[in-house]
């Protein structure tokens, strides 16, 4: 070997995709190591692959990897050799495959002790496990025979890392044209620990020696591992299949913006990290995770929620780290909520948290699965409420379809828009009123047809309102929560209008959408209205959303109201069983 070279023991998606593309970038020489004899005979058959950094939609390069050389772990004496003479070595393969690759290591290990007993061997561990260096380490030392452990320790250093490249299966056309094509997102950042080099660390483009691995790795696991696994599971509330969606989905990317803002502060306090460098760290993990080429699913980032869910791991993990610093976390609680909520029949973690959850009640299985202790009472009391919270919206969420789908109908046959809002409200919460909804007769563009008016939609959506919070005749100098209650209601549909429309009146609303108010008194006027499309896609639409945003405020106010009656009714139960 006439330059400096790297064992890479795993020839799979990240030792290829990553440590042979960042060290061959930097002329060492590539030997490539896998169980696979299939695998190794492809890329001995290839001779070269290709690593697609695809950054974004817009921007991509292609890196060919060749001159490699590759070996089965069953080519002992092979495998020995290339230990022995070999600059770095990095493992590659999951954690629970250490201990095979430790029993294989050694018989190089022996033969470079005989042949160089003075040069050091680094070996760099590129697995997705916390504290990944001791594990490996212990596992090394008893592999090894009594007359190398002094060796071991002056000579063989276990370097942990991170490893933040994103890796995914490349689309169907391209593997098939391509069988050894990996998909990356090309980032070539690579912490390593500083401290853990016995000869002299690499130098190399992307290579960063990190003094405190423990603080990295943490950063790592409660921002870039949080993220995704709180996406994967707000995401699949609202549906979603691909983790691009969910970040483009306005509620979730807010959630979990929330969430890596209470990590960032946790972080912070516990590490000393500095704002400023939080900030780009984060803006970072968004920038990495919104990548649509990677087409990462939101059953991967959420497989396995009985592993990601526990105490030490992405989600309960940052949210006890923030509690010890004072840092509310009420997205974090949501997201762990969302999590015993995640439903996938292939995955048995998933079908565990269900099970639990079924067998023993949310309060007990958060406390089990998550690991939390009697003086972690509170974050399980809202973690509970989060999870019956996310429930009722789920609810909440499918009455909304339903009301702006009646509405469209209701105003598309029978015009009338107040009282085809109503309408759809009432049936849609299971309230209809004949008397009211006859009162709303006359509520139809504008007031009795006169755009210069409040649009009726509203003006229908503002009477539900009162039917379900009323103000009652018999306590006409009463009821002020409900009267309150409504205004407060009145003004956030009221909200919702302007953000969308512009305006509350019916003619600023007719000339948003079809260029120009109406006379609807008028003949003509009202000719030229239809054929505008006011009951194809126009009206139709301002009566549908008007249904559904509605109904969201209604179901808002209604989940308080039945998550403080649960509250209550278990503060109750607990007061009886403690006298």
């Amino acid at each position: 070997m006439a330059g400096k070279s790297i064992v890479v023991w795993g020839a799979g998606r990240i030792g290829r995709g990553f440590v042979a593309d960042l060290f061959s970038a930097a002329d060492y020489d590539i030997i490539l190591v896998d169980q696979s004899q299939e695998l190794i005979a492809q890329l001995r058959d290839a001779g070269r692959f290709t690593v697609v950094h695809a950054r974004n939609a817009d921007e991509r390069d292609d890196q060919v990897v060749s001159g490699y050389s590759a070996l089965s772990t069953g080519q002992t004496d092979e495998l020995a050799n290339a230990i022995a003479a070999t600059d770095l070595l990095a493992v590659a393969v999951f954690p629970q495959d250490f201990a095979a690759v430790v029993q294989q290591l050694v018989p190089g290990i022996t033969r470079r002790r005989e042949l160089r007993p003075e040069v050091a061997l680094d070996i760099i561990l590129c697995a997705n496990l916390a504290h990944a260096g001791a594990r490996f380490g212990d596992l090394l030392r008893d592999a090894l025979p009594p007359d190398m452990q002094a060796y071991a320790a002056d000579h063989i250093g276990i370097v942990e890392s991170l490893v933040m490249r994103m890796v995914a299966p490349p689309p169907d056309e391209a593997r098939e044209r391509d069988p050894l094509l990996v998909w990356t997102n090309g980032f070539s950042e690579f912490p390593v620990d500083g401290h853990a080099f016995k000869g002299d660390a690499p130098h190399l483009p992307g290579l960063r020696l990190v003094d405190d691995m423990r603080a990295e790795e943490t950063r790592k696991l409660y921002t870039y591992n949080t993220c995704h696994a709180a996406l994967a599971y707000l995401g699949a509330r609202h549906g979603h299949d691909l983790i691009v969606d969910c970040l483009a989905d306005p509620e979730v990317r807010k959630d979990v913006e929330g969430i890596l803002g209470e990590a960032r502060l946790a972080l912070q306090a516990e590490y000393g990290f500095s704002p400023d460098d939080m900030a780009r760290w984060i803006d970072r993990v968004l920038a990495q995770t919104d990548n649509p080429t990677l087409g990462d699913r939101v059953s991967r980032y959420g497989a396995d929620p009985r592993r990601k869910l526990k105490r030490t791991d992405r989600l309960v993990g940052p949210a006890l780290l923030a509690g010890k610093h004072g840092v509310d976390t009420p997205h974090l609680v949501r997201a762990i909520a969302a999590g015993f909520l995640f439903r996938n029949p292939d995955d048995p973690g998933a079908a565990y948290v269900q099970e639990r959850v079924s067998e023993v009640g949310g309060h007990v299985a958060v406390r089990q699965v998550c690991e939390l202790t009697d003086a972690e009472g509170d974050l399980v009391a809202a973690i509970v409420e989060a999870y019956h919270r996310l429930v009722l919206e789920a609810e909440w969420a499918r009455l909304a379809d339903h009301a702006e789908e009646l509405g469209f109908q209701y105003e598309k046959t029978y015009h009338g828009c107040g009282q085809c809002v109503l309408a759809a409200i009432l049936e849609t919460i299971d309230r209809f009123d004949e008397s009211v909804f006859r009162a709303a007769t006359p509520l139809a563009g504008g007031l009795g047809m006169v755009g210069d008016a409040t649009c009726a939609a509203l003006i229908g959506g503002v009477m539900a309102f009162g039917l379900v919070y009323p103000r009652c005749r018999g306590q006409f100098d009463g009821d002020r929560d409900n009267k309150y209650r409504t205004y407060d209601m009145a003004r956030r549909l009221r909200q919702r209008y302007l953000d969308t429309y512009g305006s509350v009146t019916c003619d600023d609303i007719h000339q948003r959408l079809m260029g120009r108010a109406f006379n609807l008194l008028d003949p003509a006027d009202l000719e030229a209205f239809e054929a505008a499309g006011a009951h194809d896609d126009k009206c139709t639409n301002v009566v549908a959303r008007a249904a559904r945003w509605s109904v969201e405020i209604i179901g808002e106010e209604l989940i308080e109201d039945e998550l403080l009656a649960r509250e209550q009714a278990t503060a109750s139960s607990e007061k009886g069983q403690a006298s």
